[in-house]
């Protein structure tokens, strides 16, 4: 997979625009859209805030690593308050996630 590739992927899983990266980056929405299609190549600046911003390796950006060693890592309590999580159809709740409920929820993403 490249470049482009990983990091539109790593940014739709985040649900983030494009605008959004672009401004997080430092740079404009054409210059990532570039990124993104493989038509331009980072700068060592822009690969370390993209592994910042993704939470990933400069290695896995720079496809070094294979591709199932990344795992994302999520936020519980960002995906509880964004409504992602539900269990049988009923989203989940902060309480229903502490260790006291009953019996305690494994959350597998």
């Amino acid at each position: 997979m490249s470049f482009g590739k990983r990091i539109k992927g790593l940014r739709l899983h985040q649900e983030l625009l494009q605008t959004d990266v672009a401004q997080k980056l430092g740079i404009n929405q054409s210059q990532y859209s570039k990124l993104e299609r493989d038509a331009l190549e980072p700068n060592l600046e822009t690969i370390r805030r993209l592994t910042k911003l993704f939470d990933v390796s400069s290695d896995y950006l720079l496809e070094i690593d294979n591709p199932m060693d990344y795992e994302p890592t999520f936020d519980l309590h960002d995906l509880l308050h964004k409504g992602k999580l539900t269990l049988d159809g009923r989203f989940l709740t902060e309480t229903d996630c502490t260790a006291n409920s009953q019996p305690p929820l494994q959350v597998v993403v």
